[in-house]
């Protein structure tokens, strides 16, 4: 891959590393050389699907080749073979107007929308609501852009009179997992599905008895393998830019129809909401 005649710096560097490598960690390399923009779309897993390698073989060929992980190597990537506009929308263009833009972002999160409504499952959705439905407490966990949507969605299950919290720091979720057993919920969030610290953690809930539910995007990632219940949003963005717009509007979408779903079997919902609703309305003017 090319951007003008010049070919990005970190190909070169991978292509002149590429003999002192070990023969697993070539494999890896070769299929990045040819393939730059499809792995921005990949997790750890799905790279080492594709070059036949483990997970940690992936990880330690982004060390051999000077970098600090696969994070890294995904964000110098797209640095390398993009430009600033495409940065912040991949169909964006310098001479674009702001009108069209703006109807470019809103045609990107329409279809985030309708391409994550047409390959979710059901089943997992309705696994999901069951499972918190039922749940003796639920640790919902995201970081950096998907602490929005953690808090969101602890909001609501508060609204249903369902026991949950959200923490969105990494330190508080290692110390909570560690208290969690049969019975409690964890509901993982994580765009890439490859945060460390959020499958750390959920594997300790696993470990302690917790069932473990993942809301990522679409493709094998090491969060998704390791939890109970899968719920995938299906997002293009993760190609350009390490901050979510239109997934996270996609994850909050699903978020929602776990809470209608939920919503409609409690039946003491509707009264529940009119409670609150006259509690809140002595906050407003």
């Amino acid at each position: 891959m090319k951007t003008g005649d010049r070919l990005p710096a970190l190909l070169l560097k991978m292509k002149a590393l590429r003999s002192k490598l070990s023969k697993s960690e070539q494999q890896v390399v070769d299929y990045i050389i040819e393939n730059p923009e499809k792995v921005i779309y990949l997790s750890v897993a799905g790279l080492a699907e594709y070059s036949n390698v483990s997970d940690a073989t992936v990880v330690r060929t982004c060390r051999s080749i000077g970098l600090n992980g696969y994070q890294d190597l995904k964000v110098t990537l797209a640095q390398d073979i993009v430009t600033p506009l495409q940065s912040i929308h991949e169909e964006i263009n310098q001479d674009d107007s702001a009108s069209l833009i703006i109807d470019k972002v809103f045609q990107g999160t329409m279809h985030a929308l309708n391409f994550t409504h047409d390959t979710l499952k059901v089943e997992s959705i309705e696994a999901a609501a069951d499972a918190i439905l039922h749940a003796k407490s639920v640790t919902i966990m995201g970081l950096g852009n998907s602490h929005a949507v953690a808090v969101d969605l602890q909001h609501k299950l508060m609204r249903l009179d369902i026991n949950a919290n959200a923490y969105v720091d990494s330190h508080m979720q290692a110390i909570k997992v560690t208290h969690l057993g049969a019975g409690d919920v964890v509901f993982a969030i994580s765009h890439s599905g490859s945060s460390m610290d959020i499958v750390d953690s959920t594997q300790i809930a696993k470990d302690n008895g917790a069932t473990t539910i993942s809301l990522t995007n679409i493709g094998s990632s090491p969060l998704g393998k390791l939890t109970d219940i899968q719920l995938y949003t299906a997002s293009k963005e993760t190609k350009y830019r390490i901050v979510a717009m239109s997934s996270r509007i996609a994850q909050m979408a699903i978020i929602d129809s776990i809470y209608t779903i939920i919503a409609s079997k409690k039946p003491d919902a509707v009264d529940s909401f009119h409670r609150i609703e006259k509690s809140l309305n002595k906050k407003k003017y």
